[in-house]
């Protein structure tokens, strides 16, 4: 008997996505980025499963950049593809907001009016 367990925490490449088996079961889908370290920095891209209620139920929170602890069994496809049917998943950070200058200068500017009132 075997034990194979993966333990992985990066980020979502994307929004995530239900979808459906030819079984009819439904699943959630997402990749999540891991960066390397040390004298070689490559990222490593994991395609995540998720199946059945948890799927559904964190489908909304997992979306683009935000950080994310996966935990379950690696399979890999004939095709080469590594992906991690999850047993748990944890929501971590969530990304940054990027502020456009004129979204803040306008910010500034009816801060700047209902002060003066």
């Amino acid at each position: 008997m075997g034990l194979q367990i993966i333990s992985i925490i990066g980020n979502a490449t994307k929004d995530a996505e239900m979808k459906t088996s030819k079984d009819g079961v439904s699943y959630l889908t997402f990749r999540v980025g891991v960066s390397g370290s040390g004298a070689n920095p490559t990222s490593t891209f994991y395609n995540v499963l998720v199946f059945g209620k948890y799927g559904e139920i964190i489908q909304e929170h997992v979306t683009k950049g935000r950080q994310i602890y996966v935990s379950g069994r690696v399979q890999i496809s004939e095709k080469g593809y590594i992906s991690v049917i999850a047993d748990y998943v944890e929501l971590l950070a969530r990304p940054k907001t990027k502020v456009k200058v004129e979204e803040r200068e306008e910010m500034t500017a009816s801060e700047k009016e209902s002060k003066s009132q």
